[in-house]
């Protein structure tokens, strides 16, 4: 994992980078509750404005709204559509298609990522959070540069200031986790304690790749997809990049907790499947997460929170997603997906003759 300068990525050559490559980019957003209905129309808005229209460095921006506990969307579906998403879509509608008959929420994000590379037809797939503040576009370009600038990244992290809507340093969960990822996942993927936000939602990574991992649903998402991800890739095929100063509503405590314990549980089952697969190449992380209570007697324990935290019942997200290449809809999808990106490079090099 190295760290590119963003200072040395030339935005100016975008359109001829990936052209030249055969690359096309999708920027997808999984977007949920009612603190994204204040900022996805913007930041729509603004990625499409500099990347879609003013730029030909985007095919396409896509948005799958994850339902909140009461199944109100916030309306986010019409407000990506109005702010110029070219696709929109709510969760439930997706997921059964690949994953089979499942309530949405139990996927949660992961759910939600999983339904968007489904639907997207790029190469390299661009996942960006929902509920940033005070958005900089450069966010995505920076990412975009970094998939078309090096032929061979094929999984780029970003990694920026992170402050809260008030002005207070962010990130909290990610500084809390870095002792256990070192502890329990450094000796088998030494380049996640290089990783500077390996919880950060902007990250790129080819869609084959996306495609060949298993991760966990719930908070562990990003957790699995990356650290999957650098077990998977040569060193060579990862980077890292700063972003532009991150503003995100910050969350709630009541909600850090679960979060910190459902991240927790997927890190438990990462460092059980890479001691088992050195005896059992053949053992999958999926099957492994099915047997999370033999594996750890006495770990499923309710989560206790002190006064002041909410009481809601709370049942940890455990199992993982098989990947997504396994799916006999996704498999399907795939000539439609490939007709796509011959089209949208068709099309760019048209935009660019006349352009000239």
């Amino acid at each position: 994992m190295h760290t590119l300068d963003p200072t040395t990525l030339d935005l100016d050559a975008l359109e001829e980078d990936r052209l030249a490559k055969g690359i096309t980019l999708s920027v997808l957003i999984p977007a949920r509750g009612p603190e994204s209905a204040s900022t996805l129309g913007n930041m729509i808005a603004r990625i499409r404005d500099r990347w879609m229209r003013d730029r030909h460095v985007l095919d396409e921006i896509g948005v799958v709204v994850d339902p909140t506990s009461d199944g109100d969307e916030h309306g986010l579906v019409e407000i990506a559509e109005e702010a110029g998403a070219s696709w929109a879509v709510r969760g439930e509608s997706v997921l059964a298609l690949h994953a089979g008959p499942e309530a949405p929420a139990f996927g949660g994000k992961a759910g939600a990522m999983r339904s968007l590379a489904f639907l997207a037809f790029g190469d390299r797939l661009i996942f960006h959070d929902s509920d940033l503040e005070n958005y900089d576009p450069m966010t995505a370009g920076r990412l975009a540069a970094a998939m078309t600038a090096d032929e061979g990244l094929m999984f780029v992290n970003g990694s920026s200031p992170r402050l809260t809507g008030s002005g207070q340093p962010g990130g909290r969960t990610t500084e809390m986790l870095r002792s256990l990822y070192a502890k329990q996942l450094g000796g088998y993927v030494p380049a996640i304690t290089r990783t500077i936000q390996p919880l950060i939602g902007e990250f790129a990574l080819d869609a084959d790749v996306f495609a060949a991992l298993a991760f966990s649903r719930g908070y562990g998402v990003e957790t699995s997809v990356k650290v999957l991800a650098l077990d998977m890739l040569a060193p060579e095929e990862c980077a890292q990049v700063e972003l532009p100063i991150k503003y995100q509503v910050g969350q709630h405590y009541h909600d850090l907790v679960k979060q910190f314990h459902e991240i927790s549980f997927t890190v438990d089952l990462l460092e059980a499947y890479f001691q088992r697969r050195r005896v059992d190449p053949r053992i999958t992380i999926w099957e492994l997460a099915q047997d999370y209570g033999l594996l750890f007697p006495g770990r499923q324990f309710a989560l206790c929170r002190p006064p002041g935290y909410d009481q809601v019942d709370f049942v940890p997200r455990l199992g993982f997603y098989p990947p997504l290449a396994s799916s006999p809809a996704y498999r399907a999808r795939l000539p439609e997906i490939k007709a796509a990106r011959r089209a949208a490079l068709d099309a760019l090099g048209r935009k660019m003759r006349t352009s000239a």
